[in-house]
């Protein structure tokens, strides 16, 4: 087992003034790490990951996710990020450069008439020309 220490730093200086910010998370009993870098073809949509309740291919046990980080490494092409539930999916635009964070597999909430369950799938689709992303997925 291993600690895996997560730091995000955010550096500005407005009117003269530091109005940066930083934030450290530290956790403990981490068994497993996958780093991938992708890239996604014009059009297509790609499954990054699954969660089930047992491991296989591409596939994660739901209750040992403990960090999850989607970036898109494109210089040029937003990303969307299609996070989904067994009944319900939720869409994320990630611009260049950004990065999208999850710590646990939990997904909540409903509105009007929709109910969201844990997530079951994490996929990518380039919104433009092709592009590439990297994740990381921390787990016990």
């Amino acid at each position: 087992m291993a600690t895996f220490t997560s730091q995000i730093f955010e550096i500005l200086t407005l009117n003269g003034d530091n109005v940066g910010s930083s934030v450290t998370q530290t956790i403990n009993g981490i068994n497993y790490v996958d780093n991938r870098i992708l890239s996604i073809p014009s059009g297509a949509v790609t499954t990054l990951f699954n969660m089930e309740a047992t491991p296989g291919a591409g596939t994660f046990v739901t209750s040992s996710i403990k960090y999850v980080r989607v970036t898109n490494t494109s210089a040029l092409t937003p990303v969307k990020l299609i996070v989904s539930s067994s009944t319900e999916a939720m869409s994320y635009l990630i611009a260049t450069g950004s990065s999208y964070m999850m710590s646990t597999s939990k997904m909540t909430g409903s509105t009007s008439g929709l109910s969201f369950s844990d997530v079951k799938s994490v996929k990518v689709e380039p919104s433009g020309s092709s592009g590439s992303i990297e994740y990381y997925i921390a787990t016990t």
